[in-house]
């Protein structure tokens, strides 16, 4: 599949960026087909990414995921609508601006591509990247802790040395002894700052290497420096040294949390934009879903449905079975952050009721309880993109150089956003037990069967509502 959409890509970047053959035609003519020529091949090839996401929806959703977010990234980019403007740029005869537009146009199709055949996505590597610095923002620490401790005894060394030295004595065994192991320790800790600073090195061109590589290198030669000067019994010179190795471990420290920030805040940024493309992606196709719904209910009530209206119903099931899928691999996205509560709960339920609908619309259900559930549906995927756009608004609006926890990774979403979807959610609840209480009222033995069920799948959601509810008033502010 890799190889087929790589092919397919890379056949329009080439119409874009080499010249016709020596025997084609060159007039501005011959120029405007092969850009028409361009854009119906982006068109089949887009709704060729569409198909296969959907056979690969079941078998592979890795795939599936990862032909979907090129989609989207082709609609972010808007490649289409460039390919038309560039087509009225040529019809004009502005060839330079369409010479311009075509080299964007083609590193756009460029990154597609490379989005649609690398094993890892932006947020993969971003993720990975942190936890790199992380890891090294640990051993870092360590290593403050270990050379604090060296410089601690040393000092208590070179106090015992200095009064020696006073009353004209030489140094008893029992120092030089500790001075020996103090050298040894001090050795130890440069082996493991070199084998830090080993880890640090990407392996890339300098303008890559890893903040408080050069911090720390400093730092080791400072320590090998403490360790010959202890091995000299000069207790005051290694104490020097020592210090100034913990000054630049702490130096080191520094430009790792700076670095850390940066990386959080664009991984925090990618993820943001990620899943608000998806919630607004899945409201949209929800809103389709709700109006086709709606008509066929008004025309079975008003006993005019038509075999070719069950046919619609039935495709509105298998287009609601897909958004549940949509909405699954989007929980796996929440589920990996890993820092938000409330949503992600949310999903899985929200995912729930849209395999549900998807039943009922098979069953040629599109009476009013179905459509309260598609109701609540979409009531949270509108507030679900609201709250992802406002974060993502006040993001880009703080200041990058704004100090915050430097330890852990903030939360994606505020708690204060979550609680309101929350509280939202919990009203919602409320409504669809009041829906319930008049379904009670139907007598017939399959309206008590369906009112069973749908008050146990309730119950069970407010249990969980209720969970969540003092899981956040227990996480740490």
């Amino acid at each position: 599949m890799t190889t087929l959409l790589a092919c397919a890509l890379a056949a329009p970047a080439l119409v874009i960026g080499q010249p016709p053959p020596a025997s084609a035609p060159r007039g501005p003519g011959h120029v405007l087909e092969r850009q028409q020529a361009l854009r119906d091949r982006i068109q089949r090839l887009e709704n060729r990414m569409l198909e296969l996401s959907r056979l690969l929806a079941e078998r592979e959703p890795a795939k599936a995921e990862r032909l979907r977010d090129g989609l989207e990234h082709a609609g972010r980019q808007q490649i289409r609508t460039r390919i038309e403007k560039l087509i009225e740029l040529l019809r004009s005869e502005q060839f330079s601006d369409a010479d311009r537009s075509q080299q964007v146009l083609l590193a756009d199709l460029e990154s597609l591509l490379e989005l649609l055949t690398s094993s890892r996505n932006e947020l993969d590597r971003r993720r990975e990247e942190r936890e790199r610095l992380e890891a090294l923002q640990r051993a870092i620490r360590v290593l403050i802790d270990e050379q604090t401790q060296h410089l601690y005894r040393t000092r208590h060394a070179g106090q015992q040395l200095e009064r020696q030295t006073a009353e004209g004595a030489g140094v008893p065994r029992e120092l030089a002894d500790m001075l020996r192991q103090l050298e040894q320790m001090q050795r130890d800790t440069q082996r493991k700052a070199a084998d830090l600073r080993g880890q640090m090195d990407p392996g890339g061109p300098p303008n890559r290497a890893t903040p408080g590589q050069d911090a720390l290198q400093r730092a080791e030669r400072r320590m090998q420096s403490a360790a010959d000067r202890l091995g000299e019994q000069d207790a005051s010179a290694a104490g020097k040294q020592e210090e100034e190795a913990l000054q630049d471990l702490h130096k080191a420290s520094d430009e790792l949390d700076d670095a850390l920030r940066q990386v959080r805040r664009e991984e925090a940024e990618e993820t943001l934009a990620a899943l608000e493309s998806r919630f607004r992606q899945m409201l949209t196709r929800e809103r389709g879903v709700r109006e086709t719904v709606g008509e066929l209910a008004a025309l079975t009530e008003a006993g005019r449905a038509q075999p070719e209206a069950m046919q619609r119903l039935r495709e509105t099931s298998e287009q609601q079975r897909q958004v549940a899928q949509q909405a699954e691999h989007t929980l796996a996205i929440l589920v990996d952050e890993g820092t938000t509560v409330i949503v992600p709960e949310l999903v899985r339920q929200m995912a729930g009721d849209m395999a549900t609908v998807a039943e009922r619309l098979a069953a040629e259900d599109v009476a009013a309880g179905t459509q309260a559930v598609l109701d609540d549906i979409l009531a949270l995927l509108e507030e679900i993109v609201g709250v992802l756009e406002r974060e993502r608004d006040e993001m880009s609006q703080r200041d990058e150089g704004q100090p915050g926890d430097e330890d852990r990774r903030q939360p994606l979403l505020p708690g204060s956003a979550e609680l309101k979807l929350l509280r939202s959610s919990q009203l919602r609840l409320n409504e669809r037990t009041c829906v319930l209480q008049g379904a009670w009222q139907d007598r017939s033995e399959a309206g008590a069967t369906t009112a069973a069920a749908e008050a146990a799948r309730l119950g069970q959601r407010q249990q969980r509502l209720a969970e969540l509810a003092r899981q956040m008033n227990e996480r740490k502010p």
